[in-house]
């Protein structure tokens, strides 16, 4: 059986809510990067190198998420496979975090990456879909989103 290991997630944005220049903006960065594409310059250099990215980032507001991953789109905190089940970790554009966590799955595997509300229901901001064929690939990048709340996330993962 397939085991997913989310390397590394890398906030570009973190949640915006309402700021829909910069969510258009964002809106452009390609969805699937390959390793070698991540390498070298690096992932957030390469991010920043893209036209109108850097100018839309610097806009935004810079309250940090409360993020925490599932393996599903219902979301709750307590759900959650990093940081642990009830704990979240803030987050903001620029910085990344390195989970290292596993899972086991058959076919595909969903990756959410939620807002911890403390006032509403949590937030979703954007999910990927590892894949049983993605064996032996090597680390990929995909971009998880939400146009709703503004958030953009590279979600870096291997399945072995």
């Amino acid at each position: 059986m397939p085991t997913v290991t989310i390397t590394m997630l890398h906030c570009v944005q973190q949640a915006t809510g309402t700021d829909f220049a910069v969510n258009e903006a964002l809106a452009q960065l390609p969805a699937r990067l390959l390793p070698a594409e991540v390498a070298e310059p690096s992932l957030l250099a390469a991010v920043q190198a893209l036209p109108g990215v850097a100018a839309a980032i610097d806009t935004a507001r810079s309250d940090p998420d409360d993020l925490y991953v599932t393996t599903d789109t219902e979301g709750g905190v307590d759900n959650a496979i990093w940081p642990a089940p009830g704990a979240t970790k803030s987050l903001q554009a620029g910085q990344t975090v390195a989970p290292g966590v596993s899972v086991e799955f058959s076919g595909s595997q969903n990756i959410s990456l939620w807002d911890r509300d403390s006032l509403s229901d949590d937030d979703l901001l954007g999910s990927v879909t590892a894949l049983e064929s993605e064996q032996g690939e090597g680390e990929i990048a995909q971009l998880a989103t939400s146009r709703v709340e503004g958030s953009v996330y590279y979600v870096l993962y291997t399945v072995d």
